[in-house]
């Protein structure tokens, strides 16, 4: 029965943690962005990009590892992040890359540096990544491969998500046409990921509907009628 994100329960973050296991390029995408981060990759950089968990997962790692710790604001600025997340987030900081436990790794770990992208009719069609962090993420944009198999499993993963709580479904609508608007402001396609490849997929309603149905583009990824509202 779909219920909400704050009502994830611990089995539920398992069953994800459990699906996202595969890296996402066939190197150590680390060594893009560490040789100039003193040897740290941005992303495990706890105050450079602050990891965000759902409450019943960090409960969950809580129990399982010692890797996490609730992060307690230190000044305003990080206060006023900390009051735009919603009750059933929080943020955490792990021990770093050099002591990282894989298997305890959250959600935002496993499926960095992509998020799920939404066609105009709100199925799910496929991965983007997070532009918002292309300054700090050097495989934003790169042009390097993707593995196919952490794309299936991290569409699979928000397929199941969104069937659970459909509010997630609901954040990343809003967020996929807000991507489209910057698009449109640069007459730019967006790139758009999927195990069977790349697709670049226009921000106009109508040319979107058009190749679909010619078959230009693909459709919405299998299952994804599941996460339909």
């Amino acid at each position: 029965m779909p219920q909400s994100a704050a009502a994830l329960s611990a089995a539920q973050i398992a069953e994800l943690h459990a699906l996202l296991t595969a890296p996402v390029t066939s190197f150590d995408c680390g060594t893009l962005c560490a040789p100039g981060n003193g040897g740290v990759p941005v992303c495990c950089q706890n105050h450079t990009i602050m990891p965000v968990l759902y409450a019943a997962e960090f409960a969950l790692l809580e129990r399982r590892s010692r890797m996490w710790t609730r992060y307690v604001p230190q000044n305003e600025g990080e206060r006023e992040l900390a009051a735009e997340l919603r009750p059933c987030e929080l943020f955490a900081t792990c021990k770093g890359a050099a002591h990282c436990e894989r298997e305890h790794r959250a959600l935002s770990c496993r499926t960095f540096p992509f998020e799920p992208y939404l066609a105009h009719d709100d199925t799910l069609c496929g991965l983007v990544f997070a532009w918002d962090l292309a300054a700090l993420c050097p495989l934003i944009g790169s042009g390097h491969r993707i593995e196919p198999r952490f794309l299936e499993q991290t569409l699979t993963a928000f397929t199941k998500l969104f069937a659970w709580a459909p509010d997630e479904l609901e954040l990343w609508r809003g967020n996929s046409r807000t991507l489209r608007r910057s698009f449109a402001r640069s007459a730019a396609r967006i790139s758009v990921y999927r195990p069977d490849g790349v697709f670049a997929f226009p921000t106009a309603r109508r040319t979107w509907r058009d190749e679909v149905r010619d078959g230009r583009l693909p459709g919405p990824w299998p299952g994804a009628d599941a996460a339909r509202r």
